[in-house]
């Protein structure tokens, strides 16, 4: 039994080639019989159209659909994706923004720290070993469909103990061997001075050496934005800002949802043959619409996390430091967006209020960082001084609510992955899981949703988005920066960002604004073109989906955001035609959002223009031992330049 739930992911990879051709086939020309939306493009004239949102309404008003999905997250996306391209005539709402909640805020790596091969050996748990086979199957192919999204991550897991160095290096390697073709790159043991040269900030006292692993980074809010419009390519109507009031059963397998568009107020009913609830960590208020009385299935956790300069890290490699002692924190930081992502501390939450993440409590970051201050030399000041934005994230684990020992245990036990739950009346609910399994969550709703509403007559029955390219995706390549700068003129580190960032649509951002190539802040390499096509061809609707989803630059440094905010809502007033009323409404939301959310004001404090005194030293012994390190580090980097030789901590491509 065991053996054959180990062989289930390595048995759906080697599915023949011939069989995904027919299915890509039949999809696209089912798709392209049934779908009313059209997406027209042309490089040659830089041509993107997708359309409106006052199109995608009226669609949502006036026709049935076969499958409506509610949740603009990973989850929801995916739906939307795996449904659309079986040719389903399919819908998905959002109460908020795509991405606006936990999909936007992980900790932009897929998880192959080999976690779960050590719950596995630890607990003699066969499951987890199907879950990580599962993730490094699905890692491969979120590389593969959006190569300019997802790239290779390197980790180092610094090592100060003699016998944590092979302990850890064969926990890794069995890992490797397990993997198979799945794996990356194999990992490897690194010396003393290569760590240092990749973080010199780093404790020296005891430091043995490093083991590299390789693991996946993903752009996860763009992920979704990439999701969201290879759906609309594929025929589905989508639309945020738009939150669900009521759920009506009807007769059959039909099923009556009343909402209401926030941004101009109307509400009106959407009609679906299945319904698939993917809300995230409003999975339960969803479930309670559906019948009022449902026993809730969540665990929630809030998780904090917060953004440093990158002179605290290294340019390429990501850090994973295990928890030192039962009550410390596992650390992590990752370089993102030309800064480090520092995470995580994790709390349990009793209930999910409201809407939106919660606001980072101070006492939380200081205990991050001070988690993070152990790991580094003494003579490093880290405090939140150096805290450019702060934030937090709703994990929504889930349980079985018949695991529960009485009725008075609030919290049972979490499931490993994800559960999926069909209703008396056909709610079909999605919850737990995360970026590495979203795919597969998506494929085995769509599959429940055909098999309880009778939806296969005349459709792809497969699931064939294992090799569906995502919007940008196609024609991409690592030169496609090159050929920006020689195009359009732009400078290389602008040239960069857009390609990781829209792939090759970034051809159509910037013949779309060829006037608008000025950078939004002099540190970043943000343009304004990026406003003006988020609105277009992203359905961005407010001042904070732009700062926080389509742009990352709140959740990288809310000071400089907030200096950009009136250049953004110029262009914005200007596309949209606001009125002075309205701009002034979204510039105090994107502000409110700044203070509650990104820590703005609490923990992150604008920078000022006038000169500071010197801070003092706080040890020159410290210092001094110091000196000699980075002057082994030093001499480490003179020795490859002096051989000639590529290091492997240099130049790591995708």
């Amino acid at each position: 039994m065991a053996m054959s739930r180990l062989g289930a992911i390595l048995a759906q990879s080697a599915v023949h080639l011939r069989e995904h051709r027919y299915l890509l086939n039949q999809a696209f020309l089912f798709t392209y019989q049934r779908s009313g939306v059209k997406v027209r493009r042309n490089h040659c004239c830089g041509m993107k159209v997708v359309p409106s949102r006052a199109e995608h309404l009226s669609v949502l008003k006036g026709e049935e659909f076969d499958v409506l999905v509610i949740g603009g997250g990973a989850v929801g996306c995916g739906c939307a994706v795996d449904a659309a391209c079986r040719g389903l005539k399919t819908a998905l709402i959002e109460a908020e923004d795509f991405a606006s909640g936990s999909s936007s805020r992980t900790s932009k790596l897929i998880d192959g720290s080999g976690s779960y091969l050590g719950t596995a050996l630890r607990e003699k748990d066969v499951e987890q070993l199907y879950i990580m086979l599962q993730m490094m199957s699905e890692r491969v192919t979120m590389l593969k469909n959006a190569p300019h999204l997802n790239r290779i991550q390197p980790m180092i897991i610094p090592i100060y103990s003699f016998f944590q160095m092979p302990c850890t290096w064969l926990g890794l390697k069995v890992y490797d061997w397990i993997s198979a073709a799945s794996n990356i790159r194999g990992s490897h043991i690194i010396s003393r001075e290569a760590t240092m040269y990749e973080f010199p900030l780093l404790k020296t006292d005891g430091l043995r050496g490093g083991v590299v692993y390789y693991d996946t980074q993903v752009d996860d809010a763009r992920m979704c934005v990439a999701l969201v419009m290879t759906a609309v390519a594929l025929g589905a109507n989508v639309c945020n800002h738009m939150e669900v009031t009521e759920i009506m059963p009807q007769e059959g397998c039909c099923r009556v949802v009343s909402v209401k568009d926030k941004i101009s107020g109307e509400k009106f009913y959407i009609q679906s043959k299945a319904v698939i609830n993917a809300t995230g960590s409003s999975t339960d208020a969803i479930r309670q619409m559906d019948k009022e009385g449902t026993p809730p299935i969540l665990l929630p956790t809030l998780g904090t996390q917060v953004s440093l300069p990158r002179y605290f890290g290294s340019g390429h490699y990501g850090l994973l430091s295990p928890a030192l002692k039962s009550d410390d924190l596992t650390v992590y930081m990752v370089p993102f967006e030309n800064h480090m992502v520092l995470g995580i501390r994790e709390v349990e939450l009793d209930e999910v209020s409201g809407r939106g993440s919660p606001t980072p409590d101070p006492d939380d970051v200081d205990c991050l960082l001070e988690a993070a201050k152990r790991r580094m030399d003494p003579c490093v000041e880290l405090g939140r001084c150096h805290v450019l934005s702060a934030w937090t994230a709703i994990k929504a684990s889930v349980s079985c609510p018949t695991d529960k020992e009485n009725e008075d245990d609030k919290r049972g036990s979490p499931l490993n992955s994800f559960m999926i739950e069909l209703s008396a009346d056909g709610l079909i609910t999605l919850a737990g899981g995360r970026w590495s399994s979203y795919r597969v969550m998506a494929a085995d709703a769509v599959d429940l949703a055909i098999k309880s509403c009778g939806l296969c007559d005349d459709h792809v029955t497969s699931s064939w988005t294992q090799d569906l390219k995502l919007d940008g995706a196609e024609s991409w390549c690592c030169m496609l920066p090159l050929e920006f700068v020689q195009d359009y003129g732009v400078p290389m580190d602008v040239a960069q960002h857009i390609s990781d960032s829209y792939g090759y649509n970034g051809h159509a951002l910037f013949s779309q604004a060829p006037d608008l190539k000025k950078r939004l802040h002099p540190s970043f390499p943000y343009i304004e073109a990026e406003i003006q096509y988020a609105m277009r061809n992203e359905y961005a609707c407010t001042l904070v989906d732009i700062i926080a989803r389509r742009l990352r630059i709140a959740f990288m440094d809310a000071a400089a955001t907030l200096h950009m905010l009136p250049r953004i809502l110029k262009i914005m007033a200007a596309e949209k035609g606001w009125e002075e009323e309205q701009q002034q409404k979204q510039m105090l939301a994107a502000q409110e959002f700044l203070v509650r959310q990104m820590g703005l004001g609490s923990i992150v404090q604008p920078r000022s223009t006038s000169k500071s005194k010197p801070k003092k030293k706080a040890s020159s012994e410290g210092c001094c031992c110091r000196a000699a390190v980075r002057k082994g580090a030093r001499s480490y980097s003179m020795e490859i330049t002096a051989k000639g030789i590529s290091s492997p901590l240099l130049g790591l491509g995708r």
